[in-house]
C-alpha cells in the first residue's frame, strides 16, 4: 500500500492500491499473473531509486501514478477461453497481444479488423506464436480467421498484433471457437466458413429469399454461425433484420401489426385499412374471397412480416400436417389451423405439442371425418345372438395418419399395430365434434366431449405399447403424443422427414443416421427450430455435395422477393391493376399444373414436391416462356411504369436504388450485373462469361437520343428498350456491310444504328442479320478465341461494363429506361435453370 497525506500544491490526496484493487484492474485488462509481477517490480524500482532526500510527496505520487496510468492505458491485451466470444471494441496504435492456453484441439482464432487508412504488411505485422503471418495469412480489413491446429499450439499461446507509421486499427468480435465444432453432433461450419455465400443459402431455403439489406447479410456472415443463425430464423410474427421497411415506405403497419394469417386476412380485406388496393376489390383477397390463395403470396412477400415463419407455416400445412381445402376443410378452419399451428412453435413448446396441437384442430377433424366417430352402444350380433355392445361408429382414416404422416410411424415391427393400435387409437379420436354455427358454417374450433367418447372406465386404449388414458379425446392425444415422438420407427423417420421435404434432396444414409442422431439428442422435449438451427449452419446443408430442387410454390415465392422492391408491390402483385407493380406468383402455380396453396396436390400426402418439380417439362418450359419468349407477357405485366391506378390515383415507378447499394459513386452495369446475379442465384459458380456479357447488354446498351436531343414520342414512350449481344453484333454487322467501320458502343448506340440498322426488310431479317442473331458461341470463345467476332465482342463488353446504368439519373425517362433495364436482365436471370435448384 501506498500512502501520501499532501501533494499538488497542499491539496490532501490518499492514494490506495491494495492487493485486491491492483487484481481487480489485472483481471479488467486481462493480464496474467506475469505481467502484475512484471509492473510491481517496475513500481518498486521506480519509487527506491528516487534519490531520498527528492523524494517529495510530489515526486512519488507522481511515480505510482506513472505504472497505474500504464495498467490502465494497457487495454491491449486479453485473455481468451476456447469458444469465447469478446465483442469490445479495442483502438490499438501499438500492438495487441491474445493470450490462451492451449485446449488440447485445433483451434480457429477471429476478429474483425478496421483502419484510419490501408493496412499494409509494412504497417501491421500478425505474429502467432511468433511467427508472422505474410501472404494470404496477412491481416485485411474485415473478418479474419486463423485455423491453428493442435501441433502448432503451445501450453501458453500468444497472437500479437504490431502497428505502426501512424496506422489505428479498431478490433471488436474477438474469438477462439473449435476448429470442428459441432452443434447437436452435427458438424457445423466454423465462422472463418461462414460467409456471405452461407447466410444468402439459408435465406434462399429458410425464408424463400427474405428481405435483408446486403449491410444485414454481411453483418450476418461476419458473426458467429449460431448468433447469426438466431437472428435470421425465428418464430417472431415480425422480424426486421429478416424483412426490414426500406426507406420512405408507405405502408409501413405490417411492421408491427397483422403478423397471424388471421390478422393478414383481415386487414387486406378491410375497406378502412391503408392498403393501395381499391376498397371494392379488397373482399376478393379477403378470407372469404376466391383470392384466398393470392393473399397467402402476398403475406410472403410484405415487408415487416417474417417469411421464415411463413416458410415453415406453408410446409406445416401443405406437407407435413396437411389439410385440404377441397376435401371439406372451409377457409376459416383452414386459417385457424395455420395460426394455432405457428402459435404453438412461436411458443417453443417440444415439437410433439404443436403436432397435439394439428391433432386436435377442426381442419383435420374435416378432412379425415372422425369428427363424425362416436363410441356408442348398438345392438349386434355375435356368434348368431343380438347383444348390445359399445363399438366404434366412424372411420379409422386418422387412426393412421396420426402415427403415419405426423410421426413416421408405419408399425412394420409389430404385428399388433393394425389391430390393436390402429383399432385403439380410433376409439381414443371420439367425441371431437365439429359444431355447425347458422349463417357461419362449421367452427374453427373442435369441442371435446364424454357421453360418446371411449372413456377410461370401458378399458385401456393400448396404443403403441403405452396404456393411454384420459378424460376426454384431448387429453388423450396430449398424452399420446410424448410417446409417440419417442417411439424408434419415429426417430428413424421423422428427422429425414423434415430436413428431406424442407431442405435437402441428397441426403445419403450416413446423412440421414447424422440426423437421426442430432434429432435423439434434443431428448424428449424436442425443440423444432434448435433442430433447424443447427441443420441450417452445418456442413450437410452448405457442403458439396448438397442439392434442393425448389418446388413450383418455392421458386414462385422466392422470385417475388427477388423481384418486389417494397410493400406497395407486395399488395398489388398479380392484380393488373393498370398498374404493373409486383410479381405475380399465382400465374406459376396455373402454369406449373400446380394446386394452389392449401389445396395439396397430394391431399394428405403433401402438394408437389420438389422432385415432381424438377423433373417437370412443362415447368422448364413454362418459366421460360414467362420470361424470354413472345409469351413473355406475365413479366413485361409487371415491369415498372408511371400509373394512375397503382396507388389509389397516386402514380408510381419502380426504383432499384432502394435496394441496390450504390458503388463508387455509381451503378456501373458490371456492378449492377454482378449484383443482380448474386441477388436472385446467390452465388457466383456459374456467373461465367457468358453470362456476365448477356447481363452487361441488356444493362449497359442505353439508347442515344438523335443529334438534336429529341426523340419521337414513339420513342420516349416504348418501354422496351433494350439490347443483348446477338443484337448488338447485328447492328455491326449491318453497319459494316453498309461500310461503317466505326462501331463503338457509342456508335451502334446513336440514334441512326439502333433505329435504322438491324431491321426487317420487306418483313423478314437480311441473311447477314440472321447470322449474328443465330451466332452462338461460349463463355470460352467469347474469353479467348482470336476470330471474329470475338475480339470485338470482348472490346464492345469491356465497354458496356463500364457504362453507368442510368439508375440516379436527372431525366425521368432515362431514369424509368435503367429500371425497365434491370427488369430485362431479371427476366434473362429468371430464365437460366439456376433458379430451379440450389446446390449442385
Amino acid at each position: 500500500m501506498f500512502n501520501t497525506d499532501k501533494c499538488c500544491d497542499g491539496e490532501a490526496v490518499s492514494l490506495i492500491a491494495s492487493d485486491i484493487q491492483i487484481n481487480n484492474l489485472v483481471t479488467r485488462n486481462g493480464f496474467s499473473f506475469g505481467k502484475l509481477l512484471l509492473s510491481s517490480l517496475l513500481l518498486f524500482f521506480l519509487i527506491s531509486s528516487l534519490d531520498v532526500k527528492a523524494q517529495s510527496e510530489q515526486r512519488r505520487v507522481a511515480a505510482v501514478l506513472t505504472v497505474v496510468n500504464t495498467l490502465l492505458l494497457e487495454e491491449t491485451n486479453i485473455d481468451l477461453e476456447i469458444n469465447e466470444f469478446d465483442d469490445t471494441s479495442r483502438e490499438v496504435s501499438q500492438s495487441f497481444t491474445t493470450g490462451f492456453r492451449s485446449p488440447n484441439r485445433d483451434v480457429e482464432y477471429c476478429f474483425q479488423l478496421d483502419a484510419n487508412k490501408a493496412v499494409t504488411t509494412s504497417n501491421l505485422t500478425l505474429r502467432i506464436n511468433g511467427v508472422i503471418q505474410r501472404g494470404q495469412n496477412q491481416p485485411v480489413l474485415g473478418e479474419n480467421c486463423y485455423s491453428i491446429p493442435l501441433s502448432q499450439l503451445q501450453s501458453e499461446n500468444r497472437i500479437e498484433i504490431s502497428v505502426k507509421g501512424g496506422l489505428v486499427v479498431t478490433l471488436n468480435a474477438l474469438g477462439l471457437e473449435s476448429s470442428n465444432p459441432t452443434r447437436l453432433s452435427l458438424p457445423v461450419l466454423t465462422r472463418s466458413s461462414w460467409d456471405q455465400r452461407a447466410v444468402r443459402k439459408v435465406l434462399k431455403i429458410f425464408a424463400f429469399g427474405g428481405h435483408a439489406t446486403d449491410a444485414q447479410i454481411k453483418t450476418w456472415a461476419d458473426m458467429r454461425p449460431n448468433s447469426a443463425i438466431a437472428e435470421m430464423l425465428n418464430f417472431n410474427q415480425h422480424n426486421l433484420k429478416l424483412s426490414p421497411i426500406l426507406r420512405n415506405e408507405k405502408y409501413t403497419e405490417p411492421a408491427t401489426n397483422h403478423g397471424t394469417l388471421t390478422e393478414f386476412y383481415d386487414y387486406i380485406g378491410s375497406e378502412s385499412s391503408n392498403i393501395p388496393i381499391r376498397p371494392d376489390q379488397r373482399q376478393y383477397l379477403g378470407i372469404d374471397g376466391y383470392r384466398f390463395a393470392s393473399t397467402f403470396g402476398r403475406m410472403i412477400a410484405m415487408r415487416g412480416l417474417n417469411p421464415f415463419r411463413q416458410r415453415i407455416g406453408f410446409w406445416e400445412t401443405n406437407y407435413h400436417l396437411a389439410t385440404n381445402r377441397n376435401a371439406g376443410v372451409s377457409r376459416r378452419q383452414m386459417v385457424a389451423y395455420y395460426d394455432a399451428i405457428m402459435q404453438a412453435h412461436e411458443q417453443r413448446v417440444p415439437y410433439h405439442e404443436v403436432m397435439g396441437v394439428a391433432a386436435k384442430s377442426a381442419a383435420v377433424a374435416m378432412q379425415y371425418g372422425h369428427r363424425r366417430n362416436q363410441w356408442v352402444e348398438r345392438w349386434v350380433d355375435v356368434d348368431g345372438d343380438r347383444i348390445r355392445k359399445y363399438i366404434l361408429e366412424g372411420n379409422h382414416d386418422f387412426a393412421r395418419e396420426i402415427h403415419q404422416l405426423f410421426f413416421g410411424i408405419f408399425g412394420g415391427d409389430d404385428p399388433t399395430h393394425e389391430d390393436v393400435t390402429i383399432d385403439n387409437t380410433g376409439k381414443m379420436l371420439t367425441d371431437m365434434r365439429v359444431p355447425y354455427i347458422q349463417d357461419f358454417g362449421f367452427d374453427t374450433k373442435v369441442t371435446f366431449e364424454t357421453d360418446d367418447h371411449h372413456r377410461d372406465e370401458f378399458g385401456p386404449l393400448r396404443i403403441l405399447g403405452h396404456n393411454i388414458t384420459g378424460v376426454d379425446a384431448a387429453a388423450k392425444i396430449d398424452n399420446l403424443m410424448p410417446i409417440s415422438i419417442s417411439h424408434p420407427e419415429s426417430l428413424k423417420n421423422l428427422p429425414v422427414y423434415i430436413i428431406n421435404t424442407l431442405a435437402d434432396d441428397s441426403l445419403t444414409e450416413a446423412k440421414r443416421e447424422q440426423l437421426r442422431t442430432a434429432w435423439a439428442r434434443l431428448g424428449t422435449n424436442k425443440d423444432f427450430l434448435t433442430f433447424i438451427r443447427a441443420y441450417a449452419v452445418s456442413e450437410m446443408f452448405h457442403g458439396d455435395d448438397h442439392s434442393k430442387f425448389l418446388t413450383s410454390y418455392e421458386r414462385a415465392y422466392y422470385i417475388a422477393n427477388k423481384f418486389n422492391i417494397d410493400n406497395i408491390e407486395a399488395f398489388l402483385s398479380g392484380d393488373n391493376s393498370d398498374g404493373r407493380a409486383g410479381r405475380d406468383t399465382d400465374d406459376v402455380m396455373a402454369g406449373d399444373n400446380a394446386s394452389e396453396v392449401f389445396e395439396p396436390l397430394h391431399n394428405v400426402f403433401g402438394n408437389q414436391n420438389s422432385l415432381e418439380a424438377s423433373d417437370s417439362a412443362v415447368s422448364f418450359e413454362k418459366n421460360y416462356n414467362r420470361a424470354a419468349t413472345q409469351y413473355h407477357w406475365q413479366f413485361e405485366s409487371n415491369l415498372s411504369a408511371g400509373c394512375d391506378g397503382c396507388d389509389l390515383g397516386q402514380s408510381w415507378i419502380k426504383d432499384w436504388t432502394k435496394v441496390i447499394p450504390v458503388y463508387r459513386g455509381g451503378y456501373s452495369a458490371d456492378y449492377v450485373a454482378k449484383w443482380l446475379w448474386i441477388h436472385v442465384v446467390g452465388n457466383l459458380d456459374n456467373y461465367t462469361a457468358l453470362e456476365r456479357s448477356q447481363l452487361l447488354s441488356i444493362l449497359g446498351a442505353k439508347r442515344l437520343p438523335r443529334e438534336d436531343g429529341t426523340e419521337p414520342s414513339w420513342q420516349v414512350n416504348n418501354r422496351f428498350p433494350y439490347f443483348d449481344l446477338n443484337y448488338l453484333l447485328c447492328l455491326r454487322d449491318d453497319r459494316l456491310e453498309d461500310g461503317v467501320s466505326q462501331n463503338s458502343l457509342s456508335d451502334l448506340m446513336a440514334y441512326d444504328s439502333w433505329d435504322d440498322y438491324c431491321r426487317r426488310s420487306s418483313g423478314e431479317y437480311s441473311q447477314t442479320e440472321q447470322d449474328a442473331f443465330n451466332l452462338t458461341f461460349t463463355g470460352d470463345e467469347l474469353t479467348n478465341s482470336n476470330q471474329d467476332p470475338y475480339p470485338y465482342l470482348r472490346g464492345l463488353v469491356s465497354e458496356l461494363a463500364a457504362v453507368d446504368i442510368g439508375l440516379t439519373d436527372t431525366d425521368p425517362i432515362e431514369k424509368r429506361r435503367a429500371n425497365e433495364r434491370i427488369h430485362t436482365a431479371l427476366a434473362f436471370i429468371f430464365a437460366t435453370p439456376f433458379v430451379f435448384a440450389e446446390g449442385q
